[in-house]
C-alpha cells in the first residue's frame, strides 16, 4: 500500500513538471498529412515523366505537354501550401490562436478544392482529339492523381468543418 501511494505521488510530481504538448491534432489530421505526403511522392514521379516527354516532343506536342504540366505544378503549389498550413495547425503552441490557423486551413482547403476542380475540367475540356499513346497515358495519370488529391482535400475540408460548420462556395 505504501509503495502504491509513493508511486502515485511520484507520478503526480513528475506530471506537473512535464511540458505541455504542442498544438492540437484533430481527428483526420494524421491521415490527411500521410495522404498528402504520399501524393507528393506521386507528383515528383509524374513530374519526372512529364519533363522527359517534354524534352522528346516536337513543337505542337511540346506546347500541349507544357500546358498540361502547368496544371500539375500550379495545382500542386496550392496543395503543398495546404499541407504546410495543416502542419502548422498541428504544431501550434497552446497559447497561439489555433482557431485562426484552422480558419486559414479551412479557407485554403476550400480554395484547393476549387482549383483542383478547375484543373480537372480544363484537362478534360481541352484535350486534343488525337494524342500519342504516351501523352494519353500521362494525361490520364495526371487526371487520376488530381482526382485522388481532390478526394484527400475534400476529406480534410470535411474534417476541419466537423467542429465549425462550413459552407462550400464552389
Amino acid at each position: 500500500m505504501r509503495f502504491g501511494l509513493t508511486l502515485l505521488l511520484l507520478l503526480l510530481a513528475c506530471a506537473s513538471c512535464s511540458p505541455v504538448a504542442q498544438g492540437t491534432e484533430r481527428p483526420g489530421d494524421a491521415t490527411s498529412l500521410y495522404a498528402l505526403e504520399r501524393h507528393a511522392e506521386a507528383v515528383v514521379a509524374l513530374e519526372s515523366r512529364f519533363l522527359s516527354l517534354i524534352d522528346a516532343a516536337p513543337g505542337e506536342e511540346r506546347f500541349y505537354l507544357y500546358w498540361t504540366y502547368n496544371h500539375l505544378t500550379g495545382s500542386w503549389f496550392h496543395v503543398d501550401y495546404l499541407e504546410e498550413l495543416l502542419e502548422l495547425s498541428c504544431d501550434a503552441p497552446p497559447h497561439s490562436d489555433e482557431e485562426s490557423m484552422r480558419a486559414a486551413l479551412r479557407g485554403q482547403a476550400e480554395f484547393v478544392r476549387w482549383e483542383l476542380g478547375n484543373a480537372l475540367e480544363d484537362l478534360e475540356d481541352t484535350m486534343p482529339e488525337f494524342l500519342p499513346p504516351n501523352h494519353l497515358r500521362i494525361n490520364e495519370a495526371l487526371r487520376s492523381l488530381l482526382s485522388e488529391i481532390r478526394t484527400t482535400v475534400d476529406r480534410l475540408w470535411a474534417d476541419q468543418c466537423a467542429d465549425v460548420p462550413c459552407v462550400a462556395s464552389h
